[in-house]
């Protein structure tokens, strides 16, 4: 019986059925490994941002994902006996340096397992340091960990300095920015002055598809 004052559960995969999501993981944790004392790529949920740039954006890449991992599983199978997260973490990194290495069979002569590694690895980096609002970087922990403050909405000029240490300012993500918006609008859409106007000849024309007519200009339409 599911408790109805219970917390909502938000998270959830949009693409990834759950061995997906449990290799995909295990492999974005073993490229950036961590722990609770110190987060790498699991406890920043990066396996989240992927899976939501995979149902959006990414959607190109879903081929990609969904064969690799199937290739990756069966070759530890094979070479373990296991799927690959189920693996313990040094038969884990034997697997991925292989991966890395351009060894483990299946991916074809033109992908090869390296470019499935080099994909893996570069949507890990990304979850791990894009906004937490893209599904990674769960609590700002890739941002604490190389002291960058996140989206701030100014900078001072001595902030902006080459080298200036930020690591004591306030982390801010796109949340706290839309939030801020909200609260404090003037900070961001207040002008000391009017608008720009344009005239009517310098709006562009909107484009047009093949056999439409084309808007009409000049004066009353």
């Amino acid at each position: 019986m599911v408790d109805p004052k219970r917390e909502i559960d938000t998270t959830g995969f949009m693409f990834f059925f759950l061995d997906e999501a449990d290799t995909v993981e295990a492999l974005a944790a073993r490229i950036f490994p961590g722990d609770d004392e110190d987060p790498g790529a699991r406890e920043a949920g990066v396996v989240y941002y992927v899976d939501r740039a995979l149902a959006g954006p990414y959607f190109g890449w879903q081929g990609a994902y969904r064969e690799g991992v199937r290739t990756l599983n069966a070759y530890a199978k094979d070479r373990y006996g296991k799927k690959f997260f189920e693996l313990s973490e040094a038969d884990q990194d034997a697997v991925v340096g292989a991966l890395e290495r351009g060894e483990v069979p299946g991916f074809g002569e033109s992908e090869g397992s390296e470019n499935f590694f080099t994909m893996v690895w570069g949507h890990t980096v990304e979850g791990m340091f894009s906004d937490p609002a893209y599904g990674g970087n769960r609590d700002a922990v890739g941002w604490r960990l190389i002291g960058f403050p996140g989206a701030q909405y100014g900078y001072s000029a001595e902030e902006m300095r080459y080298g200036a240490d930020l690591s004591g300012k306030p982390i801010m993500t796109l949340g706290d920015i839309q939030r801020l918006a909200r609260e404090k609008p003037d900070l961001f859409y207040h002008r000391p002055g009017p608008g720009p106007s344009v005239t009517e000849e310098e709006t562009p024309r909107m484009p047009t598809r093949p056999g439409e007519p084309e808007e009409p200009s000049g004066q009353g339409g």
